[in-house]
């Protein structure tokens, strides 16, 4: 039977080379010359303030909470269709977590319902940009800036996306991504920070480093090492840095073959979304996608249900996206009931995520639409 995994780890070329440059350097810890080069890279192309490599994107949103002082009596707005981590990292300050409905025309969080649930002791809104496509960042910085609310991006999916010529992450006060393996390019496991405000800059390197002063010292910039903030080991090794090195430098390429893909999808799909067998994600006008991800939307769950599990009778992977976070079992310990966000509810369980892999070519997604076209017109028989 032919095997098509939903996804394989993308591999540049060069890693080994780099890493070999880890061993010659004798600086494994983290925190050293590739890990600079990574973040210098990325603040360059992308016109960052201040980027941090971070050894998760958990770990950025962790980040973005201590630079926040969240605690106690605060409330952090986010979608309930979200990975944990995005509620994990500011749940463990203490705060009160509030779910958001999602727009089902694309999955992101809704701004008009954002606007319903603001309070006064709302401090920060935490939109996610699933798929690589962009949240209503615009609308929701403007609802920010409005109520004196920071903006955090959950931006784990959506390097090199952008949104009117700017990159998505750079919309908030801070922007949040990963660099897993599952991304389209990894380090194994890593992640990064951009600091949009300056006003966070130094605390953010603090926090980072324990939350000690240990990087101004190093420069010179301070005679005693102490302890400032509160933080903690939050870096990847010198290896990731490096591994990830030799994956930035190939983006560019990397993105035009997920273009291929992502276009070949939309050939193969477009006319079923058409004939409202299921529908397509909605982009915001001036959105440059990084093709992350391809994904429909069932006109129910049982057609779903239905077409994911004979895809992966013949051998394809395909997965739903997420268990919305209100209704899962964390959620119910929260307080949280299914019917308090129903459009999530609904919604979260038509969509099905389509194999999207560097290793994939043209005639991968011919064989994936092939089956999709066939069980599509089976149930609508």
């Amino acid at each position: 039977m032919r095997k098509i995994n939903f996804n394989e780890p993308y591999l540049a070329g060069q890693e080994l080379e780099y890493i070999k440059q880890v061993f010659d350097n004798k600086q494994f810890g983290g925190n050293g010359p590739f890990t600079k080069k990574v973040e210098r890279l990325l603040q360059e192309r992308y016109s960052v303030e201040k980027v941090l490599l971070t050894d998760s994107c958990t770990s950025a949103l962790e980040m973005s909470a201590l630079l926040l002082e969240i605690g106690v009596g605060d409330e952090v707005i986010l979608p309930s269709y979200t990975f944990s981590t995005t509620a994990s990292a500011f749940l463990r300050t203490g705060c009160t977590l509030v779910f958001a409905e999602i727009n089902p025309k694309n999955m992101m969080i809704d701004p008009i319902d954002v606007e319903r649930k603001i309070t006064r002791n709302t401090k920060v809104i935490a939109p996610i940009h699933y798929g690589g496509i962009a949240a209503d960042v615009v609308r929701l910085r403007k609802i920010c800036d409005e109520n004196g609310v920071t903006l955090v991006e959950d931006a784990a999916q959506a390097l090199d996306s952008y949104l009117d010529e700017k990159p998505l992450g750079t919309f908030g006060a801070l922007g949040c991504f990963s660099f897993h393996e599952t991304k389209n390019i990894h380090a194994g496991l890593s992640g990064a920070l951009f600091v949009n405000d300056s006003d966070f800059a130094d605390r953010a390197t603090y926090i980072r480093e324990r939350g000690t002063n240990r990087e101004q010292v190093l420069k010179g910039l301070a005679d005693k090492y102490s302890w400032v903030e509160l933080g903690s080991s939050f870096y990847p090794t010198e290896f990731q840095a490096a591994f990830l090195f030799a994956q930035l430098k190939s983006l560019d390429e990397n993105t035009l073959k997920r273009r291929d893909i992502y276009d070949e999808y939309n050939v193969q799909l477009l006319p079923l979304a058409e004939n409202n067998y299921f529908s397509l994600p909605e982009l915001p006008i001036g959105n440059k996608i990084n093709y992350h991800a391809y994904f429909i939307i069932f006109n129910d769950e049982l057609q779903c249900d239905y077409v994911r599990e004979s895809l992966a009778n013949d051998g394809v992977s395909a997965y739903i996206g997420y268990v919305p976070l209100h209704s899962s079992p964390m959620g119910k310990k929260l307080g949280y009931m299914p019917d308090d966000l129903p459009l999530t509810e609904e919604y979260a369980k038509r969509v099905l995520r389509l194999p999207f892999h560097n290793n994939m070519d043209i005639d991968d997604v011919q064989y994936v639409s092939e089956k999709i076209k066939r069980y599509t017109r089976e149930f609508s028989d």
